[in-house]
């Protein structure tokens, strides 16, 4: 390229700031756009990889409740032998993992924690270990010395060194002698979070086996953890596994599944997302190039003599080529040394912010040399792309052509769709915007399918997200409780609802619920990485207490006769098995079987079987020194509808009431829980939406662009109507309906693309399976108000600008 041609490019970016302003800020957003999300994807995914061990990730995980008494170390390290000894089995270990609160001394507000420890010392621990201390060292035996995870010393400004106490036992005193870093989920069976079984990072405290059992005072472990030869071997003695746990120890598996190192499932959920962003990205960023063939081909057309006149005075078509190719280049650069500059820190912080909810942790600045390099590279090469069809086009201009150029053609306003549009019983102002749409189809057809492409993400992402907040408000209604208690030991029921009842006020009713996991005959689970065998979710309820509402599709169930012996299946594993009221499943725990009625089908949307309470606490042997069955659960109503703060000053007298009693419990807020639901589905739908937002943004800067440049070419126009009376307000309104209409085009089109976004977006998240997508109306709304706003907000500079012309500004302009 010559210095002719670049002094070329540079005078028409100079000379055209405004224009050049826009398509660089287009470009630059699109950079924006997809350097911020692959580089967050990317930060996450290298994360996770540099955290987890593939031969440190367990493959089968069974989460346990002990019937019995406390069990010491060494008890435990004969169930745990006695599991090694299974055909298969490479290695098992323990974990105990319970809650309790904490405050530190000196400080007598409490603060939710949980108690970790290892069926071996930490630094022996082979599956999913504290991977490195950070600060200090491990906490040794019988010295009251405890480490806490380094997110909880984060999160509440701990030291080692500092001092803290336990609800319960706020005399002794825990000194923090290390903090540790775990990249590992640490699942219990006791966890009061329903988006996750996983505790939180930031309460984990670490504890010998031996100090965590006096501080919170737990039966024994909540889980075994083991290694197979392979994943399918896993899967294959999943149910024998099971059946040893339930035959040879006092545990019982409340719950399994089976993860596969090879395809880990918080580095393969992350993946999934992180590569559906990229994709909207990629496509945010494409999208921005529209405005470049806008810009390009305007200019090619306003510059047909100028290449004429190049072309007499012997340049080729070469040069003309590398001269609006290279224009488009400039561009390029310019908008994305601004978009990548600018991106670099968001994808840090964005990866930051969003790893939590992805099971890892980025701490301090990082730059992604992927994102950095993907933006780079599109930035560059797709608007040099998108401008090779106008400048191919300019090339081919003759001198002849450039020379005769006057303009309009002949036969415009003549054709078909011209008279259509005049014969349109509308005011004149909308058939001329029309009219103005029509003669420019080709350059706002670009416009609006950014646009489309933004309205239809924006309200598929924002109907698929509504729909599932709404599906977790019918789930939360489904059971007329504010409180659920989940005790460590077998309880007497009797006596835990006296006590509650005449120490705590607010209460309404209490019942009694247990929850286990069951094998079920001709069930077999679905094919992904979790599950395996024929183990399913069962829940026990009490159907007396009227604390569940039942949405059967088949079936009476419990309503007419609530001591009725039998099951209710969900419509997930009754398809699956073939079932439907009236029929009989066989139910097998611990080796033995059982034969029930199904009597009914129900809506729950995940795999499951309810039973009476205690028919299924003692077919499970959950029962006290008698044999009587107890409960795991308790399911407590309160009067009124209280809110979540609310429900937390109940929670907190319970506490009290039951822990001067001697009752050591997990509790879990429901009204808290679905605020958490709704809050984590809406962080989610934020970030899926920022492509949205990209392509809106960009889809307005085009329209912006379009509409000022016809401001230009409209010169004679808005002369005659000047000259006719015409007065600002009616320019004014002329082009803010032409970028309207623009905008309800781009909508129609929208609507079906939306629907097809949020199925094609719940189908990649595998979200199919639980919920069934509908779309709201309201969305469709909500997109056409936010779409008709961005369009005046995008109109109004370049309405302005035309109704400020003046008839002697516009004949000094011709």
């Amino acid at each position: 390229m010559s210095r002719t041609h670049l002094r070329k490019i540079l005078r028409d970016v100079l000379s055209r700031k405004g224009r050049t302003a826009l398509v660089v800020l287009s470009i630059m957003i699109g950079v924006f756009g997809v350097t911020t999300l692959v580089g967050m994807g990317d930060l996450l995914i290298s994360q996770l990889n540099e955290d987890l061990d593939k031969d440190e990730i367990a493959m089968t995980h069974a989460y346990v409740v002990s019937s019995g008494g406390q069990l010491s170390l060494d008890e435990n390290q004969t169930f745990i032998d006695l599991l090694n000894a299974l055909p298969g089995v490479q290695h098992v270990e323990g974990q105990a993992i319970y809650p309790i609160d904490w405050h530190k001394v000196g400080d007598g507000d409490f603060e939710p924690g949980s108690v970790i420890a290892f069926s071996q010392p930490f630094e022996e621990v082979r599956l999913e270990p504290v991977s490195r201390v950070v600060e200090g060292r491990f906490p040794e035996n019988g010295q009251n010395e405890i480490a806490v995870e380094q997110r909880f010393a984060n999160e509440h400004d701990i030291t080692v060194g500092d001092k803290i106490a336990f609800r319960g036992s706020e005399d002794t005193e825990w000194e923090i002698v290390g903090i540790v870093f775990q990249p590992y989920q640490t699942i219990t069976p006791h966890s009061t979070d329903v988006t996750t079984p996983a505790t939180r990072p930031e309460t984990n405290i670490y504890a010998s086996y031996e100090d965590a059992q006096s501080i919170v005072g737990f039966p024994g472990l909540s889980s075994f953890s083991a290694r197979y030869a392979d994943v399918e071997s896993a899967r294959a003695g999943l149910n024998q596994f099971i059946g040893a746990i339930a035959s040879q120890t006092p545990y019982i598996t409340v719950f399994s599944f089976i993860d596969d190192p090879e395809q880990n499932a918080l580095v393969e959920g992350t993946s999934t997302i992180t590569g559906i962003l990229n994709l909207l990205g990629i496509l945010a960023m494409i999208v921005s190039a529209f405005l470049v063939v806008n810009v390009i081909n305007t200019i090619v057309v306003e510059q047909k003599r100028q290449i004429g006149v190049m072309k007499s005075m012997g340049a080729s078509r070469l040069d003309n080529f590398l001269i609006y190719a290279g224009l488009a280049l400039a561009y390029g650069v310019i908008g994305t040394i601004f978009g990548v500059l600018i991106a670099i820190p968001a994808a840090s912080y964005m990866a930051q912010s969003i790893a939590p909810l992805s099971g890892t942790y980025i701490e301090g600045f990082h730059v992604s040399a992927v994102g950095v390099v993907t933006g780079i590279l599109l930035g560059l090469l797709i608007p040099v792309l998108a401008s090779l069809i106008p400048v191919f086009n300019g090339t081919r201009v003759s001198i002849l052509d450039a020379m005769t150029d006057l303009g309009i053609a002949s036969n415009w306003g003549s054709t078909r769709l011209s008279r259509f549009i005049g014969a349109l019983p509308l005011p004149v102002n909308i058939r001329q915007a029309l009219s103005n749409i029509v003669q420019k189809r080709g350059r706002l057809a670009l416009t609006t399918l950014t646009l489309t492409l933004a309205v239809g993400a924006f309200m598929g992402v924002t109907a698929l997200f509504a729909s599932l907040d709404e599906a977790i408000e019918t789930i939360f209604d489904t059971f007329n409780t504010e409180i659920q208690m989940t005790t460590q030991e077998a309880e007497d029921p009797q006596q835990v609802q006296e006590i509650l009842m005449q120490n705590v006020d607010g209460i309404a009713s209490i019942s009694p619920g247990y929850g286990v996991s069951v094998g079920l005959d001709g069930y077999t689970a679905p094919e992904n990485s979790f599950s395996a065998g024929n183990q399913v979710q069962a829940f026990g309820i009490d159907p007396t207490a009227g604390m569940i509402n039942f949405r059967l599709t088949s079936g009476t169930g419990w309503q007419d006769d609530p001591t009725r012996k039998g099951v209710i299946l969900n419509k997930s594993v009754a398809e699956a098995t073939g079932k439907q009221a009236g029929d009989t499943v066989i139910i097998t725990v611990g080796g033995q079987s059982y034969e029930y009625e199904v009597i009914g089908v129900d809506r729950w949307p995940f795999d499951a079987i309810f039973f009476e309470w205690s028919d299924l606490a003692r077919i499970a042997g959950y029962t006290d020194a008698e044999g009587n069955p107890t409960p795991g659960t308790f399911n407590i109503d309160l009067v009124g509808d209280p809110d979540a703060d609310e429900v937390e000053d109940v929670i907190e007298a319970i506490k009290t009431a039951a822990a001067a009693n001697g009752i050591q419990a997990v509790y879990a807020n429901q009204p808290q829980n679905e605020e958490d639901i709704s809050q984590f589905i809406a962080s989610f739908g934020m970030v899926f939406n920022l492509t949205s937002v990209v392509m809106a943004l960009v889809g307005a800067i085009g329209l912006l662009a379009t509409l000022s440049m016809a401001v230009l070419e409209r010169q004679k126009e808005i002369g005659v109507m000047r000259s006719l009376g015409a007065g600002s307000s009616t320019i004014v309104i002329q082009f803010l309906v032409e970028g309207i209409l623009v905008a309800v085009i781009a909508w129609i089109i929208g609507l079906p693309l939306s629907y097809l976004v949020g199925t094609g977006i719940n189908s990649a998240l595998e979200l199919e399976d639980f919920f069934t997508f509908e779309y709201p109306i309201l969305v469709a709304v909500q997109g056409l108000i936010g779409i008709i706003v961005l369009a005046a907000i995008a109109s109004a500079w370049p309405s302005i600008a035309a109704a400020r012309e003046t008839v002697s500004n516009i004949l000094r302009y011709q």
